[in-house]
């Protein structure tokens, strides 16, 4: 009974669920008095057990005149149950995977100062990240090739979008086909045409105090480094390299 009530209990029910459960199966059709005595728990809490029960639909009841009879499901029931949390569950997991970069990106108090990420939703939450840095200024490097055989069509449609709702300002350095205007987002930007300076593969940008480069290539990896220093200086960098750039 032990190994029954565990499993049960593995799969979402409460302990009274399980009692209530387990005394409707062994006395068939019974009032809520009846599987009171046999679960030896209170009216109360058999009331509540048999209303959780019929909401995972492993109880039904029927009316015999005045009075009301529950009935538990059929074991099969418990089998088709566990399966849809089984599916419900892994939904969860993936939906977990999907936010916890942004849930990283928000962690207070003591952070660390170097965070890695992995993946393209990564690249996602370090851009909402800074779309909502109250810094309205980004500076950045980037090799829009690459970048754009990861980002679909859709993505730099919304990050447009968005960008324009923030007010962002965005001064790079892009390196890459210059001719279709929908490929870039930046304010102002010098396209690098150099042939040592192209295919390089990555994005590096500052925003806030956070530094962020982002690799397009295999697994792709996010790196973010909070430091006020290591970003003065970069923005430093980026200001005088884009007025040379510009003369």
């Amino acid at each position: 009974m032990q190994k029954v009530a565990s499993i049960l209990k593995s799969i979402g029910l409460q302990g009274s669920e399980i009692s209530t459960y387990i005394a409707a199966l062994e006395c068939g059709p019974s009032t809520v008095i009846d599987l009171s005595k046999q679960s030896k728990l209170s009216r109360q809490a058999t009331y509540m057990a048999i209303q959780l029960l019929e909401e995972r639909g492993l109880m039904s009841s029927v009316m015999r005149g005045k009075r009301r009879f529950f009935t538990a499901e059929s074991p099969d029931k418990l089998l088709s149950y566990a399966k849809r949390k089984d599916v419900e569950l892994h939904d969860r997991v993936s939906e977990l995977e999907r936010i916890l970069p942004d849930l990283q990106l928000r962690v207070g108090g003591e952070r660390p100062v170097v965070r890695v990420f992995e993946g393209k939703e990564a690249i996602k939450a370090i851009i909402q990240d800074m779309l909502q840095s109250p810094e309205k200024e980004s500076y950045e490097i980037t090799d829009l090739d690459a970048m754009y055989q990861v980002l679909t069509p859709d993505d730099l449609k919304e990050l447009r979008g968005t960008v324009r709702r923030t007010g962002l300002k965005i001064y790079a350095f892009l390196s890459g086909t210059p001719g279709e205007g929908d490929r870039v987002i930046s304010d102002q930007h010098v396209f690098l045409h150099d042939e040592g300076d192209k295919n390089f593969g990555c994005n590096i940008g500052i925003y806030g105090n956070r530094l962020v480069g982002v690799t397009f290539q295999g697994k792709m990896y996010s790196v973010s480094i909070d430091s006020e220093p290591l970003v003065r200086a970069m923005r430093i960098l980026f200001r005088h390299a884009l007025k040379g750039m510009k003369k």
